[in-house]
């Protein structure tokens, strides 16, 4: 019986002589090698799990996503249309607008500067719940070196955005959504880091771009982006709640305005919310998209029902959900 298993899997043997501690036992010693070898194979097993749910088809909303850059023009090509294509060259035109690289030449030319580490960049893709296609180039941080200081950012909870909601509803204000476009590249970054461009950056490709804003990806950038809009909203009179810092705050008569902040995603609750949004365009400069009456928000409908009670019920994640399963 030992003979007929072994030959039919000896990596179950050994793993099962290791366990009892027959190894050194007539008839188990032949195994000793394959159970010292026994984890690597494990792990090259869990490698090749891992590579294939890489490489499988990835859905969201219908819509098949990308893995990278070539995926992506294959997918335009397969699909006889360029939504890939303008997503990621939009992205481009707005790294460039927001002076996210400083360029320093061709790679075969100039050299890096002193003191700056070398990094990739990767382009992520998703689909937006109205059907854009979306792309975003991100820094593989995990080159970078660990920062000696905190860069912990937080984000309003689902308990304070629904206490805002509720306050919005109780004192008759209107609860507004907005989003900050590129949010991150509009902060500095300390980092010191550059790459080497890719086919993505056009004309560009091959050069050494040092990375000049927050861009995504890299460690600090949440804290930077942080440090910028708060700086902003107080410069607009707002002040942070005590039990819930990213709600933002500024007393307008007996009630008070609100800012609910989730990274680049702000909720907003006043008597006249597009002068907030407002004054965030024309005076900080804030590319805002999605403004309006708060529809949809942090993956959540809101929506009134029969008798006009305002609820929030999570239809379009749910309906990603079974579109992604299916």
């Amino acid at each position: 019986p030992l003979t007929t298993i072994a030959a039919d899997d000896p990596v179950t043997c050994a793993i099962y002589a290791k366990e009892k501690g027959l190894l050194n036992e007539p008839g188990w010693k032949r195994f000793k090698g394959i159970a010292k070898r026994d984890k690597k194979m494990l792990r090259q097993v869990n490698q090749a799990k891992l590579r294939s749910f890489r490489s499988a088809p990835k859905y969201q909303y219908g819509y098949e996503v990308p893995r990278d850059y070539d995926h992506a023009m294959k997918l335009d090509q397969r699909n006889g249309n360029t939504h890939w294509q303008d997503s990621i060259q939009l992205e481009m035109v707005q790294l460039d607008e927001y002076d996210t690289f400083i360029d320093h030449g061709d790679k075969n030319v100039e050299s890096a500067p002193d003191g700056y580490k070398k990094i990739r960049v990767h382009l992520v893709f998703m689909i937006k719940h109205d059907g854009r296609h979306k792309s975003r180039l991100v820094a593989d941080g995990h080159l970078t070196d660990l920062p000696v200081e905190s860069v912990y950012s937080g984000v309003v909870s689902l308990r304070g955005l629904r206490l805002m909601i509720f306050l919005a509803e109780l004192n008759g204000l209107d609860a507004w959504a907005t989003d900050i476009g590129n949010a991150y590249v509009e902060a500095k970054t300390k980092e010191k880091c550059y790459i080497i461009a890719g086919r993505e950056f056009g004309d560009q490709e091959g050069h050494i771009l040092v990375v000049h804003k927050a861009l995504y990806g890299l460690q600090s950038s949440g804290l930077r982006w942080s440090e910028r809009l708060a700086e902003c909203l107080r410069e607009m009179g707002f002040v942070p709640c005590k039990a819930e810092p990213d709600i933002w705050m500024r007393r307008n008569g007996d009630i008070y305005k609100y800012i609910a902040c989730y990274v680049d995603d702000l909720a907003i609750a006043a008597k006249d919310p597009g002068s907030i949004t407002n004054e965030l365009k024309d005076v900080h400069k804030f590319k805002l998209k999605g403004t309006g009456p708060i529809t949809f928000h942090l993956g959540c409908d809101f929506f009134r029902d029969d008798n006009g009670t305002l609820c929030m019920a999570p239809r379009k994640y749910i309906e990603k959900m079974i579109d992604t399963y299916e």
